[in-house]
């Protein structure tokens, strides 16, 4: 069954996330290191409360979306994007993505020495 529809609205999705990532002193901690370890764990727990008036920011969603990836958990994700009416969601494989960048910082720093070697004959007026 897609985990997206077994849940009723996002807190619970949410709520699953959390479990996942071992409960809301741990996750609490990581979404908001400024508090101590129980307010947070406090504060998260109301953010996951539709009674109450606190809510995650989306940078706070996303780093919970993305530290659940890093376990194997979707639920979250998967429910959000099926609920905004997109495909399930496919976690990027870490080693193709790595690849990706290496080649990219590559062209990166071969374009930068272009570059320099560009600005320093100008400098010395050889253009």
């Amino acid at each position: 069954m897609d985990p997206a529809l077994n849940y009723d609205d996002e807190l619970e999705a949410a709520k699953d996330a959390v479990k996942y990532l071992g409960g809301p002193k741990k996750v609490g901690e990581l979404l908001f290191p400024e508090k101590q370890p129980d307010a947070a764990a406090r504060y998260l727990l109301d953010a996951l409360n539709p009674a109450r008036a606190e809510r995650l920011s989306p940078g706070q969603l996303l780093l919970l979306m993305r530290k659940c990836c890093e376990i194997g958990f979707h639920g979250l994700t998967a429910y959000l994007l099926h609920e905004a009416g997109y495909a399930p969601p496919m976690p990027l494989d870490p080693v193709t993505e790595a690849t990706k960048l290496t080649r990219e910082l590559e062209r990166t720093v071969g374009h930068a020495s272009l570059l320099v070697a560009r600005l320093e004959r100008l400098k010395e007026g050889r253009a």
